[in-house]
């Protein structure tokens, strides 16, 4: 921080960081981005604040087609976790199927149309893609030895808290569960890729990308139904009532669990470190 102020006293400090900061691939794709992101906010928000969950899902669609874009270049899916890439299709079918045919969990302005269901959409094809690359087309070069966390862990635990703790939006009680288990899902869909990149000893720069890019989102939706969640409860059920709570509890573990991989993947942007250094740098830093 202290060279960031310098480098705003003198020009020339300043046009050599921007420089430094320039050739970094990190600075580039998310700058990138970001233009793309201001461009749609543009076109297709009417300046509500609930735009913010749609930015959430356009996040976690650019984190899957980085991914599934790398795989499809350099035909190899390593350390890419199958594991992860398979819950995350069970959480966007779930998702699809509360809201494309209700309103109950859409955004409030304009986005809620349309756009944020097709970039749900477009996120799930994304990842069935990246999943039979790794199944079917490039499946030698997947390590299955090294992705070696059991999914089903997660995914019973999230189906059973949906079937007692779900908002009632739809009305309608199996899409309400359907969007409580997606979301409680995605909230530890991660940590595949986690256990992969330790027994790794490495994370790979696509991959560093993509869960740096989740955990963006997941903060957007985590503001959004921070600000929005007595919406999700019913005041009037003894269980139910705490809904609203839960939902964002559970978001926040997210954000907890993914903490320390996000503070050193900063760290690493900011130094020009690559990326893909980030769990050997955070090992060293320990």
């Amino acid at each position: 921080m202290e060279s960031i102020m310098e480098a705003f006293k003198d020009p020339e400090k300043m046009k050599l960081m921007m420089f430094k900061y320039t050739k970094s691939e990190g600075v580039r794709l998310w700058g990138g981005f970001l233009m793309t992101a201001i461009t749609i906010f543009m076109v297709f928000s009417s300046g509500d604040f609930s735009f913010l969950l749609t930015l959430s899902s356009l996040v976690s669609l650019f984190s899957f087609l980085m991914v599934a874009m790398t795989i499809s270049s350099t035909k190899s899916c390593k350390g890419v976790s199958l594991k992860m890439m398979e819950c995350y299709l069970a959480v966007y079918f779930c998702r699809l199927t509360a809201i494309v045919p209700f309103e109950g969990y859409l955004p409030f302005d304009k986005s809620g149309d349309w756009l944020y269901q097709v970039c749900e959409a477009v996120a799930l094809c994304l990842a069935g893609s990246i999943v039979y690359c790794m199944r079917v087309q490039f499946p030698s070069t997947y390590d299955e030895a090294v992705d070696s966390f059991q999914h089903l862990w997660i995914m019973g635990p999230a189906a059973v808290i949906a079937l007692i703790l779900h908002p009632h939006l739809n009305n309608f009680m199996p899409t309400d569960i359907a969007w409580a288990f997606a979301l409680y899902l995605e909230s530890v869909t991660v940590l595949p890729q986690f256990f992969m990149f330790m027994k790794e000893g490495k994370a790979q720069t696509h991959t560093s990308h993509f869960l740096a890019a989740q955990a963006l989102s997941r903060l957007m939706s985590f503001i959004f139904w921070a600000s929005s969640f007595s919406e999700l409860s019913n005041p009037e059920h003894h269980i139910k009532k705490f809904v609203g709570h839960w939902v964002v509890v559970i978001q926040l573990i997210q954000l907890i669990i993914m903490g320390d991989f996000i503070f050193h993947y900063l760290r690493a942007i900011q130094k020009g470190l690559p990326v893909s250094e980030v769990i050997n740098w955070s090992s060293s830093a320990v």
